[in-house]
């Protein structure tokens, strides 16, 4: 009977030895997995973080090919279907009120990528910025390294001119069809009244 008692108390100390060993071999191996995990994750958004060039105010006006104030009033994503990148270049249109360089129309268009992290800069409709463009074709843009910025500064800390008033807007396509099609309806009317008085005044009494 002593023989029994003293083998099932070594049986359940050999299992409890056991299951201890499992438990502290399963909670490193979480721990490591952790662990590799954060690692990866920190470097990973290490190396995706945007990275300029220290510059100046004024060296970034001078590389800058437009400067302007305006308010933000869209901001249009791209279309990517099922997928999408932090460098997707998103379309943010302006309500310009001063140009210090370049040309700007009152209503104008600028890109920048979706995310900081590809060194787009993240507007907000409805707040006003001081926005540094480059031209790529016919298409201005701005990142985070341009010297872009939320609200305003005086345009002579930068070596930049007092700002003037934007170019008015072109008129739009739809505009120019309806004045066209207005002009053509006005003239065939002309025409066909002058055509009635020549043939009433050609007839015989």
């Amino acid at each position: 009977m002593r023989s029994h008692s003293a083998r099932s108390r070594l049986f359940f100390r050999t299992l409890a030895m056991v299951r201890g060993a499992i438990v502290r071999t399963v909670a490193r191996f979480l721990a490591v997995t952790m662990f590799a995990a954060t690692l990866s994750l920190a470097l990973g958004v290490r190396a995706s973080a945007c990275s300029c060039v220290p510059q100046t105010g004024a060296q970034q006006a001078a590389r800058a090919d437009v400067v302007f104030g305006g308010t933000v009033t869209v901001i249009e994503p791209p279309i990517t279907g099922l997928t999408f990148s932090s460098a997707d270049p998103m379309s943010i249109r302006f309500s310009v009120d001063a140009v210090y360089k370049g040309d700007a129309t009152r209503t104008y268009w600028v890109s920048s990528a979706r995310s900081g992290a590809s060194c787009g800069f993240e507007f907000l409709v409805g707040k006003r910025y001081m926005v540094f463009a480059r031209m790529s074709g016919d298409r201005a843009e701005t990142d985070l390294c341009s010297g872009t910025l939320q609200g305003g500064l005086d345009p002579a800390s930068v070596a930049l001119p007092a700002g003037r008033a934007p170019r008015e807007d072109p008129p739009s396509t739809a505009l120019i069809v309806v004045i066209v099609v207005t002009f053509a309806t006005a003239a065939v009317a002309a025409l066909g009244a002058a055509y009635r008085r020549k043939r009433r005044t050609t007839l015989p009494n």
